[in-house]
């Protein structure tokens, strides 16, 4: 296994190279996933892995997550988990509304499975001739965002895994950990403070998106208007930097919208530069791309019209010494707390974050 620098991505990123993940034995494979966690974005070039392999090796980090809003949402409504309610829609279930079915039925026409029963989600370009959409993302490039940005729980981890049609194309990243320390003292501790109100612009993360593309898209961004994610996050790995989907920041709680747009012009100018910044054009088809989804935006560009690529988003729940707790203001950590037991219920998985222990360990952060 050959460990070097990605270029760009601050002192963030590493490529790895000559392993081949359908044969990698699980100590190895846990190297790699702490290594990961170190440095934000790891590019294992032609990783040689198989559709079945990739969600195996993927679950030994943490559990696949769904998208935890959805999920919340579900069993508030029906009162079941993830699964019954993936089931009665599949079953055309009179106990669905159809708005649900919807969308349920758009996410799995786009989720692939395979032998083993995992689903991969399919990233594709292009629609078929019914006019379905080959993938999710089906049109053109797709701008800096990172996944579920106006959701508390955002999930922490995605792994991409190239698989047709990628050379001609990228995925490129941007950190945000190096920023943050390079900024002065007292900025950095008004970022601290803030808090960013999320709203969903169409077509602003995908330009050109089909309409009804676009209404699934928002429903995983920005599901709802005016959502409040604290500025600065803490990633799994314990880096502290910005969860700053720059495509779906609309405002500083407690600012008017100049104000805002002026404190957002001083991060972007500092931020958005190539020292930062990284896009992996691929070479060959099976480069499996690890990122973080805290503290690190990603983005897609050039050709895709028969590109194919595998994604699942992912928590690092093995590789944690302890339940993670992004946030560090003791309000937003008492909601997070809570969603996300709310998460662990809904969607039937097994995070190491137990409900009540996190919630009487964050009790005691008030209490001293």
């Amino acid at each position: 296994m050959k460990i070097s620098k990605i270029p760009g991505l601050g002192r963030f990123g590493v490529f790895i190279d000559d392993v081949n993940l359908t044969t990698i034995g699980d100590e190895e494979w846990m190297e790699i996933g702490r290594l990961h966690m170190e440095n934000l974005v790891t590019i294992i070039r032609d990783a040689k892995c198989t559709k079945e392999r990739f969600p195996e090796l993927v679950s030994k980090f943490g559990d696949a997550r769904p998208n935890t809003y959805t999920a919340r949402k579900y069993r508030k409504k029906y009162h079941k988990d993830w699964n019954w309610v993936i089931d009665q829609t599949r079953q055309n279930s009179n106990l669905i509304d159809d708005d649900d079915k919807w969308r349920i039925n758009v996410a799995e026409s786009v989720t692939e499975r395979t032998a083993n029963g995992y689903a991969l989600g399919k990233i594709a370009g292009g629609y078929d001739e019914q006019g379905n959409p080959k993938g999710f993302f089906a049109d053109g490039e797709l701008l800096w965002h990172s996944n579920e940005s106006g959701t508390l729980t955002n999930c922490p981890g995605v792994a991409l895994m190239g698989w047709e049609n990628m050379i001609g194309s990228s995925t490129g990243f941007i950190t945000t950990a190096d920023y943050y320390e390079s900024v002065s003292e007292s900025f950095r501790s008004e970022l601290n403070d803030m808090i960013i109100l999320h709203r969903y612009t169409p077509n602003k993360i995908n330009p050109g998106n089909r309409k009804d593309q676009d209404r699934l898209l928002s429903a995983n961004m920005c599901p709802l208007d005016d959502s409040e994610i604290p500025l600065v996050m803490r990633s799994p790995g314990g880096i502290m930097g910005l969860h700053y989907s720059i495509n779906t920041v609309h405002s500083v709680k407690g600012a008017t919208l100049k104000e805002s747009q002026k404190i957002f012009e001083t991060i972007n100018q500092d931020l958005f530069v190539e020292k930062y910044i990284y896009d992996h054009w691929y070479q060959t088809n099976n480069d499996l791309c690890l990122f973080d989804n805290s503290i690190t935006l990603h983005r897609r560009l050039g050709y895709i019209e028969g590109r194919l690529a595998y994604r699942l988003p992912y928590d690092y729940t093995h590789l944690q010494d302890g339940a993670w707790i992004p946030y560090t203001q003791p309000l937003y950590q008492r909601r997070y707390a809570r969603e996300i037991r709310d998460v662990i219920l809904a969607a039937g998985v097994d995070f190491k974050l137990p409900p009540y222990s996190i919630i009487d360990r964050v009790r005691n952060l008030w209490t001293g």
